[in-house]
Formats: C-alpha cells, structure tokens, sequence
C-alpha cells in the first residue's frame, strides 16, 4: 500500500495511493463527485435510496447539490484555516471507533450543509491529534455501510488500510513516517 502526501510540506493529511491508478483517493473522490454524467448514473441507479431517504424526485437535484456539496467539502479540507483543524471536520466512524485510541476509523463531511443533510463522506484513519490517512470516501444514501456495495467497499478499504497500517508497526504519524522512509529507499 502506499500513501501520498496531499498538501506539499505538510505532514498531517495523506491519502492512500494505488500506482495503478492515475490519482490518489482524495483526488479521485473530487473528480468523481464533480462530474455530471457520472453522478447522474450514480443517482439513476440508487435512485430508490434518494428518494426513500432524502425525498428528492429529480436526479438533476441530486446532480447539482453534490456538484455544490463537493465543492464545500473539498474546501474544508484543503484549504487553510480549515486544514488545520482536521479534528473538527472528522468524526469517529461509529460509537465502537470512540474508545480506540490508535488507528482510528473516522469520516468527514459538511456537517453545516443547507438543505438536506450532506450525503458526501470522506473516510480516513486517524493517526494522532490533526493527522489523517484518506482511505476513500462515498455517497451515502443509506443508514449503514453495510447496506449497499458501494459503500461496504468503502468500509473494507478503511479497514484494509487499518490493518496494514497495524501490523506495519504504525500507531502515530512519527512511525507512519518512518515507515513511509522505509518504503522509498
């Protein structure tokens, strides 16, 4: 597995990387949610999820809202002074995430979204206070991850990365980084 720094000296957000592919989680993410003819069969697919959760009828709304959402939340993780407060924008996955100390499953989205509730997630391990590992992210229009492939595969991810991250020796971002050192010589 390996890990791509998002903002050029700046050791507190990383995203995972597949070589294989042409851009990180975190970029991938964006442009995926910023183009309309992908969202649009995204949304004309799962469309029984958006109407029975979040009551919206038109696919083109759907469309817009997470062109909007996307840019929000691409902002407030990226752009200074939000990306300094990461802590504030991520929180643990699920009550169970709340009592793990090291390797922490965590999501992010625009928690002040207008309108409806945002249906964007950022998925990421938290290394220590303020230092994230992207693992991916979703649209989710469903209680649980579990209900539907798309975002259990998402879960899977963030669980593959915790569980490499673990048995790598990694518990904070000095030995993320050293591993990172490790793996580049």
């Amino acid at each position: 597995m390996k890990f791509e720094r998002i903002i050029e000296g700046k050791d507190h957000l990383w995203a995972v990387r597949d070589m294989n592919k042409p851009n990180n989680e975190l970029a991938a993410l964006f442009q995926k949610w910023n183009d309309a003819e992908y969202l649009w069969d995204f949304f004309l697919e799962n469309q029984n999820d958006l109407q029975e959760f979040f009551h919206i009828e038109r696919i083109s709304e759907a469309v817009e809202d997470t062109i909007d959402d996307a840019e929000q939340l691409e902002r407030l993780i990226l752009e200074i002074p939000y990306t300094e407060n990461l802590d504030e924008l991520f929180i643990p996955l699920s009550s169970a995430d709340m009592t793990i100390r090291e390797l922490a499953r965590e999501k992010a989205r625009n928690w002040n979204r207008t309108g409806h509730a945002s249906w964007l997630r950022v998925y990421a391990i938290r290394l220590e206070k303020n230092v994230f590992v992207i693992t991916g992210g979703a649209i989710k229009l469903t209680r649980t991850m579990q209900e539907r492939s798309h975002t259990q595969a998402e879960l899977d991810k963030l669980n593959q990365c915790r569980q490499f991250l673990a048995s790598n020796g990694v518990f904070d971002s000095d030995s993320f980084i050293s591993m990172i050192e490790e793996d580049n010589i």
